[in-house]
């Protein structure tokens, strides 16, 4: 007896010992707390799993200011972006069920959607290159609000004017709403579902997301009211791309679907293999530029970077108006974290919160900062752009010649403002540059009719250089203060002056 007693003694002791510390979270909620209580934030909520033990879930704010409507862990939010990660999850699902083929070229499974190459001779892209953003589809965003929500074209109107790839597929990882747009519908034509039926059957259900769903909630759910930047309410908003950003969730949902990418063996109803989890996180092209956030790839549906002040880290961020949300994960720690708030464009926030989480578990734990032009650096005459280039954009089926001059510290921009060339629209801009990539923008307007009399209209410029040519796309954008479109036009440039 009394050599069984020690042996029990020693065994708890071991096990005391060895237990994880409990985390203590102080840190996380005095930032959270001082977001809403000065005003910041209308709401925040946050979620942590560790070894697949949800180990904190708190809401912070309101849901409503208006109606002071507290946010709980049960109120879904507006995810944005981090949508992908799950439209992901259901692409591979299909894939394992011999429904789609990554490796097969996306337009098996498009129907009447038809992708178009700036070049006839660049081949089709695979559904693997849409999931990892090199299919060379532009940067493309389209949001409706308010009464323009039900006046909004199909999809397919869409894919017919910006359904254009500006890059050879496999060249570069392009960050493209259209591309997951795409593969939202390619899950309801083999899901045998609308995209948001199939996610509620076949991902959200399985993973006890009770809170989850794709444009339209229940009658009398808990939601989120989206918020500017300056707290004022906005109306009802669509994105025209469900699958790269019209989920909706709450803390209690996402942390769910976290759990289920760090130990997908653990789950009781696994919607995808451990392998094939597995190989969502792994860079698919090792070809292709991957130019956004130092150090890291974009995968399967997910951003990693390799190295995370000594880990390896898994995520994807959300942004759009009225919304801000991350879900990142430390899949050898076995932990993870969701942070979700109702406002925009404060991804700081989320981002800061997300790392006050892990610390709690992972003391010590120092990430690199989530800046997605880190790689980049401020032109300033690099030798590889100097120069006279000139070629044409191609807008709503017309080529307007276009002339760009990269100087000594400055560039200038010409573009023809209609088809009588003689006519030209000039601007001077900044850029940023990484290896071949360029970045810049200009005040400048395309002849198109979301631009027409826009009062701030922008013209994002994102260029890739081989040898003397500059391919890529000029992106029409709304403005700063409210995102209602980034709209893409394919351009093709050659330099004719080479200068020293």
């Amino acid at each position: 007896m009394m050599l069984r007693l020690a042996v029990a003694w020693i065994a708890c002791t071991a096990a005391l010992a060895t237990a994880a510390p409990v985390p203590d979270f102080s840190a996380l909620e005095r930032r959270a707390a001082q977001e809403v209580d000065s005003g910041n934030l209308p709401s925040l909520a946050v979620a942590v799993v560790r070894d697949g033990e949800i180990v904190y879930a708190r809401a912070f704010g309101h849901a409503d200011l208006a109606q002071r409507r507290p946010a709980t862990v049960h109120t879904a939010y507006a995810l944005a972006s981090a949508t992908k990660p799950i439209t992901a999850t259901a692409v591979m699902q299909l894939a394992e069920r011999g429904k789609i083929d990554l490796a097969a070229p996306a337009r098996r499974y498009l129907g009447p959607l038809r992708l178009r190459a700036a070049d006839p001779a660049w081949p089709a892209p695979s559904v693997a290159q849409l999931l990892d953003h090199t299919a060379g589809l532009a940067t493309y965003a389209h949001i409706y609000f308010g009464d323009a929500v039900a006046r909004a074209p199909a999809f397919a109107r869409s894919v017919e004017r910006f359904g254009v790839l500006v890059q050879p597929p496999g060249r570069v990882a392009e960050y493209s709403n259209l591309g997951y747009g795409l593969l939202g519908d390619i899950v309801e034509r083999r899901g045998g579902a609308g995209f948001g039926d199939y996610l509620a059957r076949e991902v959200f259900a399985p993973l006890g997301m009770t809170d989850a769903f794709v444009d339209t909630p229940q009658p009398g759910a808990d939601v989120a009211t989206p918020y500017d930047a300056q707290n004022a309410a906005l109306p009802a908003l669509r994105n025209d791309t469900p699958g790269a950003g019209n989920v909706q969730a709450s803390a209690h949902d996402l942390v769910r679907f976290a759990r289920f990418h760090l130990d997908p063996a653990s789950a009781e109803k696994p919607v995808l293999s451990t392998a094939g989890v597995r190989r969502m996180q792994q860079r698919a092209d090792a070809k292709a530029l991957h130019h956004y956030y130092a150090g890291a790839y974009y995968g399967l549906g997910w951003y990693v970077r390799p190295d995370d002040g000594g880990e390896r880290a898994v995520w994807h961020e959300g942004g759009m108006p009225g919304a801000s949300s991350i879900i990142k994960l430390l899949p050898e720690r076995r932990i993870g974290v969701v942070v979700l708030a109702n406002k925009s464009e404060v991804n700081a926030v989320t981002q800061a919160v997300a790392d006050d989480a892990l610390r709690a578990l992972l003391p010590g734990y120092a990430p690199g900062p989530l800046d997605a032009t880190a790689n980049y650096a401020r032109y300033a005459a690099q030798p590889d752009f100097l120069g006279e280039w000139r070629g044409s954009v191609t807008v709503g089926g017309r080529k307007l010649a276009c002339e760009l001059r990269f100087g000594d510290g400055k560039i200038a921009l010409a573009l023809a403002a209609s088809d009588d060339t003689t006519r030209r629209a000039r601007g001077e801009f900044a850029g940023i540059v990484y290896g071949d990539s360029f970045v810049g923008a200009v005040p400048m307007a395309l002849p198109i009719a979301e631009q027409s009399g826009a009062g701030s209209p922008l013209l994002l410029v994102k260029l890739v250089r081989s040898g003397d040519v500059l391919q890529g796309a000029f992106v029409a954008y709304a403005s700063p203060q409210r995102l209602e479109y980034l709209l893409p036009f394919a351009v093709r440039m050659t330099r004719t002056r080479r200068w020293p």
